[in-house]
């Protein structure tokens, strides 16, 4: 197939195009302006205030000083970790415009740290208050899904691919800030690849369950939403792999939940249509959340039972949402405004089940999880589930699963080797 050419069209044409993409995409504003620095139009919200954060950071003055000198991206920071994406369009010599993508926060960054900042720099509160309203706007991607920002702003003006290590950085302090970034997140699905696994055990059973609060059970693991299959230079591509199989992982589990196989294999069909049309990153995220929640969700009408009430099922999935917390009955019935006698009689009227029995199957669940997906001691998951003594945990173990969880671990890696 013939490369897709857009030099037929004007610049400002090909980046307008860009910005309402990246715009309706992942919320992210794009800037163009002239020689003279005269803004020819902007996509991002308070044009004024960020404006302000350009010229005090002195993003804007490094451009200028350098204009003629930028063939590829240029990647610039401020104190506070705010990330621009910057390239310059020149024709027969004449600068056309100036390019610039962002305001945008790396995943690193924390809300503690852009605080401090702001301290160290502005006295007054009620100004510090009204900065914070409007970073908290600023959205955070990760750095790879900022690479692709990059690459696409370069080959949408001059119709040639380039790579991560083409960009240019504003300043070297830049571009270790980036490397670390990259580095940190590396070593953490290298170094720790137990917590992928269990972040997929983990929204598979939620699949299985029908569990519609799954994105609390993954919440802290980010290493799995961001981990891929295969590592090449076509991240998109990579992408989509992982998310195909993830869709197809899911589609069983949903059989497993109670889901028909025609039903499932049709919404399977259906999503890998649309991670594959899918262009940018940010719409394959939006086909990932949109395909977990159709499968959990028509799992969980599959289960819905008319004899038990939304209170008790929300009851069922606010505690597998929360297995790793310390979980009473009075907490339980506190939390969704019940009286703790009357709610502990209408769960087991509903259900034939006590609540705290129901917290021990659920812990159990959670437990055969931990053991197939990680290295934790026996004494480490029966503290990281509130079993209170590591007896306890293999005697509760032992009476939902008919074996100890070490003789259970064992008996499952040996069926797999």
């Amino acid at each position: 197939m013939d490369k897709i050419s857009l030099d037929e069209f004007p610049v400002q044409t090909r980046s307008r195009f860009l910005a309402a993409n990246l715009f309706a995409g992942a919320d992210l504003g794009m800037w163009s302006f002239g020689r003279d620095r005269e803004l020819y139009y902007s996509t991002c919200s308070n044009v004024k205030e960020f404006s302000a954060f350009l010229e005090l950071s002195g993003c804007m003055e490094f451009l200028y000083q350098n204009l003629e000198a930028w063939k590829k991206p240029v990647i610039l920071s401020d104190q506070l970790g705010l990330i621009w994406i910057a390239e310059d369009m020149y024709s027969e010599g004449e600068l056309q415009c100036l390019l610039l993508i962002g305001p945008m926060f790396l995943s690193k960054v924390s809300v503690k740290s852009i605080e401090d900042s702001l301290r160290e720099r502005i006295s007054s509160i009620f100004m510090q208050r009204q900065m914070m309203r409007t970073i908290s706007a600023v959205p955070v991607i990760t750095l790879p899904m900022m690479y692709q920002y990059a690459k696409m702003l370069h080959y949408s003006m001059t119709s040639e691919r380039i790579w991560p290590a083409d960009f240019i950085y504003q300043s070297e302090e830049t571009r270790r800030y980036l490397q670390g970034e990259d580095e940190e997140a590396s070593a953490l699905i290298q170094s720790d690849p137990e917590r992928v696994m269990t972040g997929e055990r983990l929204i598979l059973q939620a699949v299985r369950d029908g569990n519609l609060n799954y994105k609390e059970l993954i919440k802290d693991r980010k290493d799995f939403e961001n981990e891929l299959i295969s590592r090449s230079e076509n991240f998109l591509r990579d992408a989509k792999n992982t998310l195909l199989i993830l869709n197809a992982l899911c589609s069983r589990a949903a059989v497993q939940g109670g889901l028909s196989a025609k039903t499932a294999r049709e919404v399977e069909l259906r999503y890998t249509a649309q991670i594959e049309k899918a262009d940018i990153i940010t719409e394959l995220q939006a086909v990932r959340e949109r395909f977990l929640e159709e499968y959990i969700r028509k799992v969980r009408e599959g289960k819905a039972n008319p004899l038990i009430s939304k209170s008790v099922r929300e009851c069922c999935d606010y505690i597998r949402a929360n297995v790793t917390k310390e979980l009473t009955v009075q907490s339980i019935a506190s939390e969704l405004g019940y009286a703790p006698y009357y709610f502990s009689k209408k769960f087991y009227r509903e259900t034939g089940v006590k609540i705290s029995d129901y917290i021990k199957q659920a812990r159990v669940d959670y437990a055969r999880i931990v053991l197939l997906s990680s290295k934790k001691s026996i004494q480490e998951i029966s503290d990281l589930l509130h079993f209170g003594t590591r007896n306890y945990f293999c005697k509760v173990f032992h009476d939902l699963v008919g074996m100890t969880p070490a003789a259970y671990r064992e008996k499952v890696e040996r069926e797999q080797e």
